[in-house]
Parts: C-alpha cells; structure tokens; sequence
C-alpha cells in the first residue's frame, strides 16, 4: 500500500488488547463501523488524518489502518465512556448506540478490524501529513510517537536503519475518518 495509518496498540485503560479487539468486533456487528480511540499530538483527527483521506479519496485509493501490537499499560480504570463525538469540531453529535470509546481525545473511524499478519519496513515510509512530513517513518515511529499518516518513499532509505513492525490486525478507514470524542 502506498499510502497508510500506521499505530501502535496496546492495552488501553486497564482493558488488553486481545479484549479491546473483540469488543470493537462486537461493535462492528452492531453499528456497521467502530471507533478506535487515540490520543497524543500526532494525527490530528482534521488537519492530519481527514485532509490525508481526503487526499486518497482523489487519487481513488482506499486508506487502511495498520496496527502493531505493543506491550503497553494505560491503567486509567473506570474511565467514563464518551458522550459525544464531532467531525469538524464544533458541532456534536451522540455516540452511535452499541460504540463505546474511553479515556480517548479522538477516534478513528473504522471498518471491521481483520488480523493479519505483515511485516512493514518504516524506512521505506515517510510521513505523508503535517509538521513532520518528509521525515522517515523509521526516523519518527522511535521513542514516544506511536502513530503517523505514512507515504511509501519509492525505495528503502538507506541512511536509516530499518524498523519492521509487525502488523497483527487492519482496518479500513471510513467517512468521516477521524473524530473528536466529549465526555460529560
């Protein structure tokens, strides 16, 4: 794929992942599409992630959700589930019965999760959308960032290591792609 969401996941909230997966299948069933909860400074839900599917809505390519399992522990227990979600930012509308998204500032907007299994190689990515773009995908997954709009670079940049990341499930992004979530 030429061009791509790329996250880290892991346990969220105290719930691990393999519970989250299921309940976001579960989700899936019963309202068509899931939410997947984010946070962090990267990916923006308007300025990064919808103007980059927007993008691949005019070249006609589909924009898919890649996720790495991580080990990771967010203990935030009894975190209150949203309320609310918006696509612009200012009008708000409910969450969709059977969605549950906690403890998240956003929410990707998603197809069913499938497991895979895939190996990507960053080196060869470069971030495709705002304040980093350009950098090398291996260069700016390191450390603290754990997600990025990611364009394939033509070939493997040499100058950097790679870093294959192993993929475990996909997801097809959905209009309106990206979400802010409010919790009252």
């Amino acid at each position: 794929m030429n061009n791509i969401l790329f996250m880290k996941v892991g346990e969220h909230a105290s719930e691990p992942l393999d519970k989250i997966i299921e309940r976001k299948q579960r989700e899936y069933q019963t309202a068509g599409m899931t939410f997947w909860g984010y946070g962090g400074s990267a990916c923006h839900p308007i300025r990064q992630v919808q103007a980059f599917a927007k993008r691949m809505e005019e070249i006609q390519e589909e924009l898919y959700l890649f996720m790495n399992p991580v080990n990771s522990r967010h203990v935030r227990k009894n975190a209150p589930p949203a309320t609310h979600y918006s696509v612009n930012g200012f009008d708000w509308l409910p969450v969709p019965d059977g969605i549950r998204v906690t403890g998240s500032k956003w929410a990707l907007v998603l197809d069913e999760i499938e497991p895979c299994d895939l190996d990507i190689d960053l080196s060869s990515y470069s971030v495709g959308i705002g304040p980093s773009t350009g950098k090398v995908a291996s260069a700016y997954m390191k450390g603290q960032t754990d997600k990025g709009c990611l364009t394939l670079a033509g070939s493997t940049q040499t100058e950097f290591p790679p870093i294959i990341r192993n993929v475990g499930f996909r997801a097809k992004l959905l209009e309106p792609y990206a979400v802010s979530m409010r919790y009252e």
